[in-house]
């Protein structure tokens, strides 16, 4: 967490942090996932919106040099890994852009977690919708949020 108790979030961390229910990559990501779910919904900080490395990610065993490595094996340094890394991390930062876009969010604004929660819910309100953002989700047959979106 940053200074003035702002939270920054991902764009699709916004889907995440609504269909959690305890699992995780490991211990010290899943304590960061519950600790900010608790504040936010104190209402003890604000939200910050971003498409990059986020509070969340810092506790992600994923995260090399600010990049998400998720599903990656990343054994040096070489051009072929950076390329690699680089190509991944573009995939999650769409994820975040198409959330961001589709609901009308602007990055390094401050919002109250109900204030982005409902416009989220409100963009995001079909599977179709859903499915643009979360489709390669390694979570989405366990998460909550994806399971209550209309089917139209």
């Amino acid at each position: 967490m940053k200074e003035n108790n702002i939270i920054y979030l991902r764009g699709h961390h916004l889907l995440c942090l609504q269909g959690y229910q305890g699992y995780g990559y490991d211990t010290k990501f899943k304590a960061k996932m519950e600790t900010i779910i608790e504040q936010v919904n104190a209402n003890d900080y604000k939200l910050t919106i971003t498409n990059s490395a986020d509070d969340l990610c810092e506790s992600c065993p994923n995260l090399k040099d600010g990049k998400c490595v998720e599903g990656l094996e990343i054994s040096d340094n070489s051009s072929e890994n950076k390329n690699n890394m680089n190509k991944n991390n573009s995939k999650i930062v769409n994820m975040d852009n198409i959330v961001i876009e589709k609901a009308k969010l602007e990055k390094n604004r401050e919002y109250s977690f109900n204030e982005a929660i409902s416009i989220i819910n409100k963009s995001f309100h079909n599977i179709q919708n859903a499915k643009k953002v979360c489709k390669d989700c390694k979570w989405i047959e366990k998460c909550l949020w994806i399971h209550t979106r209309e089917k139209n």
